[in-house]
């Protein structure tokens, strides 16, 4: 167990999922959680070592699994999200000390055909995780909010500030 003591989060093992990321302590809604780290490669040069955050059509964000945001679980219901478009978390509601930080993984894949079979336990779970353009419209609305830049119509590009690491 990792202790992230100034951001308030550690990364625990969970019965079902692998490794997790916790609250230490009460995160109040709006907070900032974490900002995704690694670095950028296009869909050609991904290796299936890496653990890969889609931020762009063809661009990704990588890492060896050795970073905080690597632990980040799925959940249809989560409490973090990408609030304002940048690959950055941020709590969508209070969390309690001993919570699971989850985030939903649609929100950030664009690619088709792509499925992942889901055991978030959410009321709200739809069984499985699929891209962004395979949901369904109403799903994608209730999304859109925490959704990476990307995939919001008429926004930008995500290519802005990312915090990069080298290979």
């Amino acid at each position: 167990m990792q202790p992230m003591h100034d951001i308030g989060l550690e990364i625990r093992h969970t019965a079902d999922r692998g490794r997790g990321l916790f609250a230490t302590r009460p995160i109040a809604a709006g907070s900032l959680l974490m900002e995704m780290k690694g670095w950028l490669a296009k869909g050609s040069e991904l290796q299936v070592s890496w653990l890969c955050l889609q931020v762009d059509h063809d661009l990704w964000l990588c890492s060896n699994g050795d970073l905080l945001d690597d632990c980040g679980n799925h959940s249809c219901e989560p409490n973090a999200g990408f609030v304002d478009g940048r690959p950055v978390l941020f709590a969508l509601r209070d969390v309690e000390p001993g919570e699971e930080i989850t985030w939903d993984y649609s929100t950030s894949l664009s690619e088709t055909g792509w499925a992942l079979d889901c055991r978030c336990g959410s009321p709200k779970c739809r069984g499985v995780v699929r891209g962004w353009f395979e949901l369904q419209n109403e799903e994608r609305d209730r999304l859109m909010p925490i959704a990476l830049r990307y995939l919001r119509p008429g926004q930008p590009s995500s290519r802005v500030a990312f915090s990069l690491r080298e290979r």
